[in-house]
């Protein structure tokens, strides 16, 4: 669970998927979003918007909901294998299943808008509903949560290669990553997580 609410505090929007039953479609909305642990036994995605338009009809609606979230990690091109690599992309992705609900309680709408701002400005300091901008401003804004029922998570990270490609994809990424290019910072985060998806696997079998 820690890998995934870091991916979910990591992760800057997600995609909320709803039934549109009237026009027998789903309807998908990106959606900033914020994880919360105390609002449902396993946990609970966060959301805000206006009190009004298709996205808050729907919900109303049709609570059963899917959200999905994804985060692209290293590239693996075709130099990679000695020059003999499928191109591909490694990248983490979660699917959550749940039931929408409105919240309406004030001080439960304060804490979820306070998440959602530690989430994206996590250095400042500036908002609180102490301050006069703020004060109030709760009560008219929409805000919500998907209690989760289940979560499917999908990682790739070479975890399912042979010995040897493993270790060769590896060790071109620690090369890259002491070249010091603009994608350093995400091949070593791939390494970690290629490591740690690789160890699950075999204990896994």
């Amino acid at each position: 669970m820690d890998l995934l609410k870091r991916h979910f505090d990591e992760i800057p929007f997600g995609v909320l998927i709803v039934p549109d039953l009237e026009a027998d479609l789903p309807y998908t909305i990106p959606l900033s979003f914020c994880y919360l642990s105390d609002f449902a036994p396993n946990g609970a995605i966060g959301i805000h918007g206006a009190k009004a338009g298709r996205k808050f009809r729907l919900l109303k609606n049709n609570p059963k909901v899917s959200f999905s979230v994804a985060k692209p990690y290293a590239y693996i091109g075709s130099e990679f294998l000695g020059g003999a690599m499928i191109p591909t992309q490694f990248f983490f992705s979660a699917l959550v299943v749940g039931r929408f609900r409105v919240v309406e309680d004030l001080a439960d709408k304060r804490a979820i808008l306070r998440a959602l701002v530690a989430k994206y400005e996590p250095q400042s300091e500036n908002f609180s509903f102490n301050k006069e901008a703020f004060m109030g401003s709760e009560r008219g804004v929409f805000a919500g949560i998907i209690e989760i029922k289940s979560i499917s998570i999908k990682a790739k990270f070479g975890q399912n290669l042979k010995h040897s490609e493993f270790e060769s994809i590896l060790s071109d990424l620690q090369t890259r990553t002491k070249s010091h290019t603009q994608n350093s910072d995400i091949d070593s985060q791939t390494i970690a997580l290629m490591r740690q998806f690789r160890q699950n696997h075999k204990e896994a079998q």
